[in-house]
């Protein structure tokens, strides 16, 4: 039993250091095939959609009370993640509201920060919110994500 015992865990820990360096590797991966777009700090544009977002987050919290936990639908909200100097502007997947707050779970590949992984429970101010989406599975439609086009064609330009 013992040797039962010493072979599992060896095993264990030669799988563990595959995982580790299969995750090492697809690190390098997203960095390299990342989608990232560098933007002014002063973006109009951008400002813009926020200012949109924020105008219109009623939309979204109404649909997020009765829906929130139903399977159908995805409700994410874009914010801004810092670490020191750092900044990347992220999506989260978001399940509650409650006192100016969304909660939810980080939904995005953080290329620049390194304390923020994808499955992270976060917070979200509602005055953070830059930018919110709503996707409705049943019936195929989505709403919001006001800035995509722009970051879109944002990216073309940088490649």
């Amino acid at each position: 039993m013992k040797n039962v015992l010493k072979a599992c865990a060896l095993s264990i820990l030669v799988l563990a250091a595959c995982n580790q360096s299969q995750k090492s590797t697809k690190e390098n991966d997203k960095k390299e095939n990342a989608s990232v777009v560098q933007l002014k700090t002063d973006d109009e544009k951008i400002a813009a959609f926020k200012d949109t977002a924020q105008a219109k987050l009623h939309v979204f919290l109404d649909s997020l009370k009765p829906h929130a936990l139903d399977s159908n639908y995805r409700f994410l909200v874009k914010s801004d993640f810092a670490e020191g100097a750092d900044h990347e502007h992220m999506w989260s997947v978001v399940y509650k509201y409650a006192d100016g707050k969304f909660t939810g779970i980080f939904a995005d590949s953080a290329i620049v920060l390194k304390n923020l992984k994808i499955g992270a429970p976060v917070l979200i101010n509602q005055k953070d919110v830059e930018d919110w989406a709503i996707y409705d599975y049943k019936r195929n439609t989505d709403m919001g994500n006001f800035s995509d086009k722009y970051l879109r064609s944002q990216q073309k330009e940088s490649k």
